[in-house]
């Protein structure tokens, strides 16, 4: 797991955790830069932002991969929990005020969480599926699936264990829902499937729909609004962060530059 720490970053103070969880899954976070879900931009707003590899992660050999194969959803979600347990635990971080978000499987996971205990006050979940069987309309739909399709007995079965939309009933989750009308990977029926169970739950959440953009935010004005509304978000429900002064603050001068 990366953490990365806010600027002046003071062990004597108690720090805000924002969880990232990573898409793919079979994805690795590595040291990086990225314009999308860039940790130094949270962890600029005074966040400690945390970064874990999931089992599925990859770069931990084919083993660590293989592990959620057919069942996506147990370890990476047991990781997460643990992987809070290890950032909130540390005197750094104040464990009452974490946060979660992702985007396509992060969002699916974000979304998982939502469903069972966890120690989140709030979750981001962008371009998430909700619903494994309406994920049939995604851009990889009709490609045949490797352990059996959803109406055999054995993997319906499995479907209703890993499908998000079946924690519907434990919603009570603060989230903010982002998705795409472009999404072909993940059609946007999932995030407005989300919202409005939300909404019908009546839980806290917004929708941001983005017509022009697909299972990215690629458009720098979109991308510009994506991660305010993220950083306002995430202020009502785990706080503005800390963040410390300007250099410069106490000095003042009226003379003309």
């Amino acid at each position: 797991m990366w953490v990365v720490y806010p600027p002046g970053f003071d062990k004597a103070k108690k720090y805000p955790v924002y969880l990232l969880l990573h898409g793919g899954p079979h994805n690795g976070i590595q040291d990086s830069f990225t314009f999308r879900w860039n940790a130094q931009v949270f962890s600029g707003w005074g966040y400690v932002t945390a970064w874990h590899n999931f089992h599925g992660s990859s770069g931990f050999g084919q083993a660590f991969a293989d592990a959620i194969t057919n069942d996506w959803a147990t370890k990476p979600y047991e990781d997460t929990n643990r992987g809070c347990l290890v950032a909130g635990g540390a005197t750094l971080a104040d464990k009452e005020r974490m946060a979660a978000g992702g985007g396509s499987y992060g969002g699916y996971l974000a979304t998982l969480l939502l469903g069972r205990p966890h120690p989140f006050k709030t979750l981001i979940a962008h371009a998430a599926v909700y619903d494994l069987y309406t994920q049939y309309a995604s851009d990889t739909g009709a490609e045949r699936r490797r352990f059996g399709e959803f109406w055999d007995p054995k993997q319906d079965a499995l479907y209703r264990t890993m499908s998000p939309h079946f924690g519907a009933a434990n919603f009570t989750t603060p989230t903010l829902v982002i998705h795409g009308a472009n999404d072909y990977r993940v059609p946007d029926n999932h995030g407005i499937e989300l919202f409005n169970a939300l909404q019908n739950r009546g839980v806290r959440s917004r929708l941001i729909h983005y017509p022009n953009e697909n299972h990215w935010v690629l458009k720098p004005q979109n991308s510009l609004y994506w991660y305010q509304s993220s950083r306002e978000w995430l202020r009502e429900f785990i706080g503005p962060g800390v963040v410390p002064p300007p250099a410069d603050a106490g000095r003042c001068s009226s003379r003309p530059r």
